[in-house]
């Protein structure tokens, strides 16, 4: 039965109205105290906290964004550039009242300053630039001017951040020093009142007060961000009912701030990837490249890469160790440094060394790379490949005049997964494609695919699978392979599921189609 603090306060001998009355005091001083550290942090420190976030957010995906327009599909990412472009207006609206001193103010005028600059950058020398084909120079303004305020703005973002962590200190401190008070009061009515009544003096203020400084605890910790406070109050009136409110209140808090971090870390490492993997196939009439990619979550250590250069088409396929933001940034670094070598013009084995070393340098000992590097040569259909850790590639050979299919793994010297050791091996295998042949290129994700019982899907069921769909078109075999697999899996995949086929037509389907092709094709190199 829940009795109110107030009936057992009337309920006591009358000499003891006011120490009742005190410790009601007590009770509601500890309460507004609890109240003002969550007005203070979370009514103003936490949302400029959130506005500077946002706004330093902005202006670095205002870069990303300029970069990848000046690399390639400019009609996109210049669109984006102008949203984030409104969401930095947007934010700084929003930061402007919640920085009250004339120090926060200061900054943040100057970070908006900075932010206006690099638009002005953007707006009337990079874009025009780029515009009028001078993209190397639009580059080196963007690399040199752009890269010096990108930073400013870091660093004024972070003053700020600082200045709001200030205030939540200061808070703490705040809390502290009216608690001590509190208490001092508190001590002092209860010695007053202790000739008064040995039992209402003795156990009933110490039930109280002993809840209380649980709750003033708690309050602390959850001024400070620690949201793990254990609250032990055994009370049937208001105080218990205090305590469960701010046990549920705090986990509420931390749930939201575990889901808003969360949430916003995967947001940018999902469109960091998109941004990297999804780009138009290039227009090979010698060569068919269908790809699929269904990823388990919202990002995956999974990639493609796609390259046509004199001839020679270039294919890789490769899957990060790990899973989420983790593996999606192995997986950034390694087609970053593959990209960057192949566009130095390195042959393919400087290249695979160069991903080497850049994964060696840039993640832990326990992570690692495989991949397929495939070169096709258009004209003889000669393929040439290195397996690092990888599983080997599939061959569907055309189909026979009665429409069967022969299809089988084609093994070969395997080198080690990059990211392990200084030299991985660098061990190459040939074959050549006739026309009507198919290479197919896949990760993991199909052969480890789980079902009901535990049993994987396996390179065996993979075989007969690619057999039996081999005479459709690519696309549709793809489409049908992964539905084999969830239905295998029952609907339910924990890995990423790649694949990338490629067609070989012959240099005759190139010839054939020469004349049609004429000016700019719609595809060209994100470099």
């Amino acid at each position: 039965m829940r009795v109110p603090l107030r009936l057992k306060i009337v309920g006591g001998f009358g000499l003891m109205l006011v120490l009742m009355t005190l410790l009601g005091w007590v009770t509601l001083s500890l309460t507004t105290s609890a109240r003002a550290v969550q007005e203070e942090v979370f009514d103003d420190a936490i949302p400029g906290l959130v506005a500077v976030e946002e706004v330093v957010r902005s202006y670095t995906a205002q870069s990303a964004a300029v970069r990848g327009a000046l690399i390639g599909n400019p009609p996109v990412l210049l669109a984006q550039y102008r949203a984030e472009a409104e969401a930095a207006r947007f934010w700084q609206e929003r930061a402007q009242p919640l920085f009250t001193s004339p120090d926060e103010r200061a900054l943040l005028a100057d970070l908006i300053a900075a932010g206006a600059s690099f638009q002005k950058l953007v707006e009337e020398q990079v874009i025009p630039l780029s515009e009028s084909g001078q993209r190397s120079r639009a580059f080196r303004v963007l690399g040199q001017d752009g890269t010096t305020l990108i930073s400013e703005i870091e660093r004024i973002g972070g003053v700020l951040r600082d200045a709001q962590r200030d205030v939540v200190v200061q808070s703490e401190i705040d809390v502290r020093s009216n608690t001590e008070r509190t208490i001092f009061t508190l001590i002092v009515v209860l010695v007053g009142a202790l000739g008064l009544a040995i039992f209402l003096t003795v156990y009933l203020p110490r039930r109280l007060v002993g809840n209380l400084l649980q709750l003033v605890d708690a309050a602390r910790a959850i001024g400070r961000g620690d949201f793990d406070q254990k609250i032990e109050v055994s009370s049937s009136d208001e105080v218990g009912e205090l305590a469960t409110r701010m046990a549920e209140m705090q986990q509420g808090l931390k749930r939201l701030q575990q889901l808003a971090l969360h949430d916003r870390e995967l947001e940018i490492a999902a469109s960091i990837q998109r941004n990297l993997l999804q780009r138009a196939l290039p227009d090979v009439p010698a060569a068919r490249l269908v790809p699929l990619q269904r990823q388990a979550n919202l990002v995956g250590g999974d990639w493609y890469d796609v390259d046509v250069q004199d001839n020679a088409l270039t294919v890789v396929v490769g899957d990060a160790s790990g899973k989420g933001i983790a593996a999606a940034l192995m997986a950034t670094v390694a087609l970053s440094a593959l990209r960057g070598e192949r566009g130095r013009g390195g042959a393919p084995k400087r290249v695979i060394s160069s991903a080497n070393r850049a994964l060696l340098d840039a993640t832990d000992p326990e992570s690692f790379t495989t991949l397929i590097y495939t070169r096709l040569d258009l004209k003889t259909g000669e393929v040439r490949w290195m397996n690092m850790g990888h599983h080997p590639p599939f061959l569907l050979r055309a189909p026979s005049p009665d429409g069967s299919v022969r299809g089988y793994y084609l093994e070969g010297p395997r080198n080690r997964a990059l990211g392990w050791f200084e030299d991985p091996g660098l061990a190459e295998t040939v074959i050549h494609l006739a026309p009507g042949d198919r290479l197919v290129l896949f990760t993991d994700g199909f052969l480890e695919a789980k079902s009901a019982e535990g049993e994987v899907f396996g390179d065996h069921r993979l075989a007969q699978a690619l057999i039996r769909l081999g005479s459709l078109d690519p696309e549709l075999l793809g489409h049908e392979l992964v539905a084999d697999v969830e239905r295998f899996a029952a609907g339910k995949l924990d890995d990423d599921l790649t694949m990338l086929v490629i067609e070989y037509r012959g240099a005759g389907a190139a010839d054939n189609q020469a004349d049609e092709r004429s000016g700019e094709e719609k595809w060209r190199s994100r470099r």
